[in-house]
């Protein structure tokens, strides 16, 4: 049925969006939590700035004058999704935003994201744009204007960093330090440090009561 054909693609999907993996030991040694749960290769933190010349979607007297645009972006690397805030009739608007993503497999995985006009019934498109993550991790730093895709005009600024995971703390300052140096971008709620933690099985956990009175009512 046409229900069952949706859930099915709706599982393969899951399976083909990265970080996920199917997990097939081939000697006894390996330990499966690490293949099963690995840790990142890094950390992408995405300085979502501004953009210039956005398509006016808005428009009054039937289309025949055109206005402005209320514009956000969604951003996503691999499964992690962000959305940014709307900017209210504005073509140069200035979300000023961060966001970090843990990245798992960066060949082969790019940095994606789209900028939509918010509207009371469908939202419009202006522009897209992705980025391979082998570039931004070769650079380490990329701060640009990049022309977006799929529309007449339009660009939009990023700021990329490629942070490197420090199994020690001995570098814990001076990444305090950078981060509080910058002023320049929204620097609320930056990580510092990356906290991974596997729990392996659990034993003899207290019975839900709520559960069995559900069960037996």
């Amino acid at each position: 049925s046409g229900l069952s054909d949706t859930i099915i693609l709706d599982i393969i999907s899951n399976y083909l969006v990265l970080p996920n993996r199917i997990t097939v030991p081939l000697v006894s040694e390996v330990e499966i939590a690490q293949l099963r749960f690995p840790i990142p290769k890094g950390v992408l933190r995405i300085h979502f700035i501004e953009a210039q010349d956005l398509e006016g979607k808005d428009t009054y007297l039937k289309g025949i004058v055109k206005g402005k645009s209320d514009p956000y972006g969604i951003i996503r690397v691999g499964n992690q999704i962000f959305q940014s805030k709307v900017i209210k009739e504005n073509l140069n608007p200035k979300w000023n935003e961060v966001y970090e993503a843990l990245v798992y497999e960066h060949p082969g995985q790019e940095l994606e994201i789209e900028l939509f006009d918010e509207d009371p019934d469908k939202d419009d498109f202006l522009g897209s744009l992705m980025i391979d993550l082998i570039e931004v991790e070769k650079e380490r730093l990329l701060d640009e204007w990049f022309t977006l895709d799929e529309v007449s005009k339009g660009k939009l600024h990023l700021k990329l960093e490629w942070l490197t995971l420090m199994p020690t703390a001995e570098n814990l300052d001076k990444v305090l330090t950078s981060i509080r140096a910058d002023k320049d971008q929204a620097n609320d709620g930056l990580s510092s440090a990356l906290l991974i933690l596997y729990l392996d099985s659990a034993r003899n956990l207290p019975v839900s009561y709520i559960l069995m009175d559900t069960l037996f009512s």
